[in-house]
């Protein structure tokens, strides 16, 4: 773990309904997110919105994706 220390930690897990996301932030909180996995109208990527948005989130700047 000594390698993301002080650094975003993502894992996914992409299935046919939900797209489940975890963050282990730089402070070694943990975040977890729930997105639908096909939501085309709201983003065009379910992990990568999810990633988008714990950055935005969590260093209040904008991220595009």
């Amino acid at each position: 773990m000594a390698e993301t220390e002080g650094k975003f930690d993502f894992a996914i897990d992409r299935g046919g309904t939900f797209t489940d996301v975890f963050a282990r932030l730089p402070d070694g909180r943990e975040r977890v997110l729930k997105l639908l996995s096909r939501d085309p109208q709201n983003y065009k990527d379910a992990p990568t919105e999810g990633i988008r948005r714990v950055l935005e989130e969590e260093t209040g700047q904008g991220v595009s994706s």
